[in-house]
């Protein structure tokens, strides 16, 4: 029985080989998600493509990554004569490649006359007869790979095919002409941006007339509940599914659309599942050149979308290990190990600081009435009442037996004292343990301040200067915050 990836073409199979090396190679999954999407980009030539990761525990899909093509049309902005690669190839009528547009004198002095900011760049003539007409500019392929002869032979061929097409005053007044030349340029070398630059009617110069961009990131973060929409569907029946126009579809939810302003017609959409583990879905929209995916395009999608599934399960679980080498078992919150690695790291970056250092008042006494399993057990409790009071982005560390420390980026001495009074007033408030009726009203916090670049300049200095200042609040009236020297 023959397979999906024995029906793949030589080119696919390269690419799918790829793709399992470079997914394989990671643990990063970033690195997963972006490798696999930018291989799937350039299998089929499609106009957006996004991931979706299930979060299994709010029963959603998130956008993870995403990108999807922009085009817009600019006819009449002058640019000008004598300026950037477009205009050197209309002047000379020969193509061009730069493989560094910042180090390459045709492109001028940040004058490019196109969105094609790339860059990698290439740009082909595009002729009526023997008059150049129009510049075609590309910018960056999609598998990042350099420009090279064979991607300016093949643009000049597609080029030559609309000759015939390309009267001056058609270019300037049909605007699916214009389309129809940018889809082809990117299908025959697929590139991150492309831009159609043409001579104005009065031969004045390069007019800017159109675009097309993958803008990356445009709804990424978007969630939406994961029995909705066609991505929904798929990730409920853990089913593939190829759509001729999924704008049409009946599960076509329009939150996409609303926000990027793309519509979609034909789709791929596919589940991301390992070892019957739903991790996501990935959805590829609209072929470039303007057909409908085919059912070999879908499997080829799906046999990638299977790769990164087991690589993205591989990057969960090293991820797990990781949080689990810098979490403290009892709070949630994290270990002396995290706080060894995260605050020399924030110190390094050179913005302000402010460390707490915490020490439970009477905390001994708890324990020697109730046992080390309720001192436990306390520990845990006010751990989390600890974290219900730190804002996003704080983090908190339990570096001795009930003794704590909390870091607050880009914080100075009053947000620590702040913070540090708030953390205190939240244990001093805390009568009874969760569900018993054990109790720990005894129970107060001893906390000192310290801020980075006032009291140090270095991590071992400032903890010490925060654990110092703890300690005179221990030594002389205990439940009260202080500050270092």
């Amino acid at each position: 029985m023959t397979s999906p990836a024995d029906s793949a073409l030589p080119h696919e199979l390269d690419v799918i080989n790829e793709v399992t090396k470079a997914v394989t190679s990671t643990l990063d999954l970033a690195e997963v998600i972006r490798t696999t999407l930018a291989r799937i980009k350039t299998l089929v030539s499609a106009e957006a493509i996004s991931l979706l990761r299930y979060d299994a525990e709010r029963d959603e899909l998130v956008f993870a990554a995403t990108e999807t093509l922009r085009e817009s049309t600019l006819s009449g902005a002058d640019m000008g004569r004598g300026r950037g690669l477009a205009s050197w190839v209309a002047r000379t009528g020969r193509s061009a490649i730069v493989d560094d547009s910042r180090a390459d004198s045709r492109c001028g002095s940040g004058g490019a006359l196109s969105a094609c900011d790339g860059k990698q760049l290439l740009a082909v003539p595009v002729r009526h007869g023997n008059r150049v007409v129009a510049v075609i500019e590309l910018a960056d392929r999609y598998d990042r790979k350099p420009f090279g002869a064979a991607d300016q032979e093949g643009l000049e061929r597609a080029m030559a095919g609309f000759e015939g097409l390309v009267e001056p005053e058609r270019l300037a007044h049909d605007p699916e002409l214009l389309r129809k030349l940018l889809a082809e340029a990117v299908r025959v070398v697929p590139a991150q941006a492309a831009a159609l630059l043409l001579f104005d009617p009065g031969g004045r110069g390069l007019v800017f007339s159109a675009s097309r961009r993958l803008e990356a990131g445009v709804v990424d973060g978007l969630r939406m509940p994961a029995n909705q929409g066609i991505a929904g569907w798929v990730a409920h029946h853990r089913e593939a599914l190829l759509l001729e126009d999924a704008s049409r579809d009946p599960r076509y939810n329009r939150t996409f659309e609303a926000t990027t302003g793309f519509r979609p017609r034909s789709m791929l959409c596919v589940p991301v599942i390992s070892n019957n583990v739903l991790h996501g879905v990935i959805q590829v929209m609209n072929r470039l050149d303007g057909q409908a995916f085919d059912g070999h395009q879908l499997r080829l999608v799906q046999i990638l979308a299977d790769h990164a599934a087991i690589a993205m399960e591989h990057a969960a679980l090293y991820r797990q290990a990781q949080l689990a080498a810098v979490t403290d078992d009892l709070t949630g919150l994290g270990n002396s190990r995290h706080l060894s690695q995260l605050l020399p790291q924030l110190l390094r970056e050179g913005r302000p600081l402010a460390l707490l250092v915490l020490d439970l008042d009477n905390f001994k006494q708890v324990v020697d009435t109730y046992g080390h399993l309720i001192g436990g057990q306390t520990l845990a409790f006010l751990g989390k009442r600890m974290a219900e009071v730190l804002r996003p982005g704080d983090a908190a560390a339990r570096f001795g037996g009930d003794e704590f420390a909390i870091i607050l980026p880009d914080s100075g001495v009053d947000a620590g004292l702040a913070m540090a009074e708030a953390l205190r007033a939240a244990i001093e408030g805390a009568q009874r343990l969760d569900g018993t009726e054990v109790d720990i009203s005894a129970i107060t916090a001893s906390v000192g301040v310290a801020a980075f670049p006032d009291h140090a300049s270095e991590a071992s200095a400032l903890l010490r200067a925060a654990d110092q200042a703890m300690y005179a609040v221990k030594r002389t009236r205990k439940n009260a915050v202080g500050v270092a020297e």
